[in-house]
């Protein structure tokens, strides 16, 4: 009986040290995935490997047994892993899908018929394939996954987006940015925030449009839900771009404050300095920032108002510097007097 008991013992130890260890994140099968998404909608990442791939066996060893990573990823994502070569029919994206042999149809649907591995397939949220090919360190897959988790993909080029978010973080990211030969990343700008105050005395000699960017302090980041991480890139490069800057202090008064203040604020208008703007308690917006976002409080935010004080647009978007340039251009030219954003951006960004 003691015999028998070893040798299932030993057969059991060879079985589990047989399995591939899938660690913490929490994988599903298509038919989970599409039915959390129906509940609550979410970009997918799809592991798409083979048995046979080393290279999928370390990423998924290393990159995605990072408990930080992975706790990012759980919370944003929802992660299938698929078997490229599957005999299995899958039914995903309103079709069923079969072996052609050795190749299941949707690995070369997903892959565009570019059958390399490992290859993380990106689904936005608007059901559009992103393959991102090859072994990737927590690192080098960091910036794509905020990209995804935040649904840039209509904003801003995945490539601009990891330039800049690397940018960012240049400790993080010092050998990587060491090694690129040339980049458009401009950091070199600066804008001339003014206070209320400063802004209220600059207006009474001179009128100019207002241009007023909130933001969150960083210590209290992690009581705002919609302060993302491309809040951070927005203020910490695109913000520095100098084309970007120089346009907006010579045609704008440009106000910066952080919603959180506890200061008392004062608007511009006369009529309105009666009314002072309180805080509301600490880590709580103020009050002039509830009446700005109107309780929608998504990061990055700016606002514009015309030479009257009058309110003319927000936006509360990521956006790459070039498509700020023009949207700044459109306020301070006041194009939308005559024609929708739509319009003035198929003319003026290249």
């Amino acid at each position: 009986m003691k015999k028998l008991l070893i040798i299932l013992f030993s057969v059991l130890s060879f079985s589990l040290k047989g399995q591939e260890d899938l660690g913490p994140i929490k994988w599903l099968t298509f038919e989970e995935a599409e039915k959390l998404d129906s509940a609550e909608n979410r970009p997918f990442l799809i592991d798409v490997y083979t048995d046979w791939c080393g290279w999928c066996k370390r990423m998924m060893a290393t990159t995605f047994h990072n408990p930080q990573l992975a706790g990012y990823i759980n919370q944003n994502f929802y992660c299938v892993r698929f078997d490229a070569e599957t005999k299995d029919t899958i039914k995903f994206l309103g079709q069923t899908w079969v072996s052609d042999g050795h190749n299941n149809r949707l690995a070369r649907h997903l892959l565009d018929d570019h059958l390399s591995y490992p290859t993380i397939v990106y689904m936005d949220k608007q059901k559009r394939i992103a393959p991102v090919p090859g072994y990737m360190d927590v690192k080098s897959i960091e910036p794509i996954l905020v990209y995804f988790a935040e649904d840039l993909s209509g904003q801003v080029a995945l490539e601009e987006f990891k330039d800049m978010y690397m940018f960012n973080y240049p400790k993080i990211y010092k050998d990587d940015l060491a090694r690129l030969k040339e980049t458009k990343v401009d950091t070199l700008g600066k804008i001339n925030w003014k206070t209320f105050d400063e802004a209220a005395e600059l207006y009474k000699k001179n009128k100019k449009p207002i241009l007023i960017d909130v933001y969150i302090d960083p210590k209290y980041r992690g009581y705002v839900p919609y302060c993302t991480m491309n809040a951070m890139i927005h203020e910490g490069v695109v913000l520095k771009n100098k084309k970007l800057c120089d346009y907006i202090n010579e045609n704008f008064y440009p106000i910066r404050f952080e919603a959180t203040t506890t200061d008392t604020i004062y608007w511009l208008a006369d009529t309105l300095r009666q009314h002072p703007h309180v805080s509301l308690g600490e880590n709580m917006p103020n009050h002039f920032t509830h009446a700005l976002m109107n309780n929608n409080f998504k990061f990055p935010a700016m606002f514009f108002f015309d030479k009257n004080l009058g309110y003319i647009g927000k936006t509360d978007m990521f956006f790459s510097p070039d498509l700020w340039s023009v949207i700044m251009k459109f306020y301070a030219t006041e194009a939308y007097k005559t024609q929708n954003f739509e319009t003035f951006y198929r003319n003026n960004y290249k």
